[in-house]
């Protein structure tokens, strides 16, 4: 297909390099500014800040001045699909690695939570809030667990498919959510640790309050710098970036493809289109080239470090994207409701941290639960950052117990980011009670056979190492 406007391809360069230059300027920031350093907010929220305060969303006409298209907010649903379709590509858990009360504990720790968001959002939306504010609809309840639990991408993503479902202004709401989830993500878990490290429960550090340089202001120093990547092609015939820049396209489009397949499928078949998000089908057709490639033995020439170096770029220039194009109107319009929302998100995650978390590790429940609290409130590079304050040497074990966590639960979470929107679109009030209780239900099922399975022990306490 051929480009009709030369200015529009110009106007993508334009946009991205505005996002490049405002990420740097965001790290400039967190390099020199004490404040955020020691609430470790990242340069990708910093530098989406700048383009919401200086860009054509900005609610002072004075500041209007960065060149961003009327578009910039849509990248946010491309970018999503590349960071689903690179979520497995280059996976290989080891074996035995899958197995254990361990992983069942950890399973339910992150998998427990982000369901249970989802049904706590769902049964105060239906029974508070639209009670309240009666024009308030009810997919509203899917935004705090979409946000907190999925970040900015998942926010992207359910958004758009609420929107194609003829739901207007989610996706704000869902940006909004993941913005307050993990800055208040971050700065409630170093007070978690603070409160850890006096009571004695945390393993490995005493006191966090002297981080490392790295870890506070960003950059790393020349005597810790290492590679976070390998070539497995020779850069004479192909360069290793654009090698697995490739395989992440590919996945992207097989699932853009599949998408569009399916909706014109159904609605030739059926006379009723149905749509599956690009994402959903992009993660499977990630899944299906990584299992090609396992079992051909090609994985011995994708580098795992070189994917996850391009989903996170896709993620932080998703972030830039989805803060900056908030629609302020909207958000100040829906201002209560997302206060009592994600007040509840925190609380219950609070909680589950004691309750859940606190019983679901035989050692270093402190520590793996960090991974948790990231988990469920930003994403799980938030996660991993609050795990390394409090193990700084990685010895838990919760990013690796998280990671194969996650491969199990990617299912209950796919399906709770394509199914409720369509069941409470489509069967309205029953409908959102149909997924309210089916989150409840899924929970404790969960619960029942951690239990069984011994990942979670109720007998078991807080454990003090001082």
């Amino acid at each position: 297909m051929e480009l009709t406007m030369s200015s529009a391809i110009w106007q993508v360069m334009v946009d991205a390099a505005i996002m490049g230059t405002l990420l740097l300027i965001g790290e400039f920031l967190r390099a020199k500014v004490k404040c955020l350093q020691k609430a470790l907010i990242p340069p990708a929220v910093l530098a989406g800040v700048l383009a919401l305060l200086l860009g054509p969303k900005s609610p002072w006409e004075v500041c209007r001045i960065l060149p961003l298209s009327s578009s910039f907010g849509t990248y946010a649903s491309v970018l999503i699909v590349l960071v689903f379709a690179a979520t497995p590509i280059g996976d290989r858990p080891k074996k035995g690695a899958m197995s254990g009360s361990k992983i069942m504990g950890m399973f339910f720790n992150i998998s427990g939570i982000a369901v249970l968001q989802y049904g706590i959002g769902m049964l105060v939306t239906i029974t508070v809030l639209t009670k309240l504010y009666p024009a308030l609809n009810e997919n509203f309840g899917l935004m705090m667990a979409t946000g907190f639990y999925g970040g900015h991408g998942t926010a992207a993503a359910v958004g758009k498919s609420l929107a194609d479902l003829g739901v207007p202004d989610m996706t704000d709401l869902g940006y909004t959510c993941a913005t307050i989830g993990i800055v208040g993500g971050i700065i409630t878990g170093i007070l978690i640790i603070n409160w850890g490290t006096r009571k004695g429960y945390t393993h490995y550090v005493e006191n966090p309050s002297e981080l490392p340089i790295d870890m506070r202001t960003g950059l790393v120093p020349p005597e810790n710098q290492k590679s976070t990547s390998k070539g497995t092609v020779a850069s004479i015939c192909l360069d290793p970036l654009g090698y697995h820049l490739g395989i992440v396209f590919f996945a992207s489009w097989l699932g853009y493809m599949a998408s569009a397949w399916f909706a014109g499928w159904t609605q030739s078949a059926f006379n009723y289109k149905v749509s599956i998000p690009e994402f959903c089908l992009s993660l499977f057709a990630g899944l299906i080239i990584n299992s090609l490639l396992n079992k051909s033995g090609a994985y011995k020439y994708v580098d795992r470090g070189s994917i996850q170096r391009i989903q996170g770029t896709a993620t932080d220039f998703l972030m830039i994207s989805g803060i900056g194009s908030l629609n302020l109107t909207v958000v100040m319009n829906y201002a209560v409701p997302l206060i009592v929302i994600c007040a509840l998100g925190f609380a219950a995650t609070w909680l589950w941290f004691l309750w859940i978390g606190g019983k679901s590790s035989e050692e270093d429940w402190f520590e793996r639960n960090m991974m948790m609290w990231g988990h469920a409130t930003g994403v799980a590079a938030t996660g991993v950052l609050l795990q390394r304050v409090v193990d700084p040497d990685l010895k838990s074990r919760g990013i690796e117990d998280s990671g194969i966590s996650d491969i199990f639960n990617r299912p209950i979470i796919i399906g709770l980011q394509v199914i409720p929107p369509i069941l409470i679109t489509t069967m309205g009030t029953a409908g959102s009670w149909i997924v309210t209780v089916a989150c409840f239900a899924i929970v404790a099922v969960m619960w029942i056979v951690a239990w069984m399975t011994k990942g979670w022990v109720a007998g078991r306490k807080l454990e003090k190492y001082r």
